[in-house]
């Protein structure tokens, strides 16, 4: 996808993720929607595409952030990108099993990149429970959610040159 289209797509979803989808959650749970964004383009486009994505959205949504220091979401969500060129291989890529394994295990790496962040600035912080109360359940319905991108992305991607 053009950087041109992908660019304001992407702050449209990272500007609903910090306003718009923290009213509309389930069970106190909210989606990582730049997170599954980022992978569902990573399962569908061109390589190093996702990365650029994650960038973009990192930025997009460590602007408003107020908790972590900046840059915490960028370089969470680029590195999910580039893990994402593993997932490029032709042959994985059109397991059925592959999109869910994917998307629950960036979830877990991106929860765990700022909960290690989050423990810089509060040594304190217990990680099982922010693993088991807050990565688990988001790790559930980030996977849930993951259709929602996945078609409409595997869509795009057929049609495109």
């Amino acid at each position: 996808m053009s950087l041109w289209i992908a660019i304001p797509f992407i702050l449209l979803a990272a500007l609903c993720q910090v306003t718009f989808l923290p009213l509309v959650n389930v069970l106190g749970y909210k989606i990582d929607f730049a997170l599954v964004l980022v992978v569902a383009w990573g399962l569908l486009g061109k390589a190093g595409e996702a990365a650029v994505w994650g960038f973009v959205a990192g930025i997009f949504l460590d602007l408003p952030s107020g908790l972590l220091p900046f840059g915490s979401h960028t370089i969470a969500l680029t590195g999910i990108g580039l893990l994402m060129l593993f997932a490029l291989d032709n042959s994985i890529r059109d397991n059925f099993i592959l999109p869910p394994a994917a998307i629950l295990a960036a979830t877990f790496l991106y929860h765990l990149f700022l909960l290690f962040i989050l423990t810089l600035l509060n040594p304190s912080l217990v990680w099982s429970d922010y693993l088991v109360r807050l990565t688990l359940p988001s790790a559930i319905l980030n996977t849930l959610a993951l259709p929602l991108a996945y078609f409409p992305f595997q869509w795009i991607a057929a049609r495109r040159v």
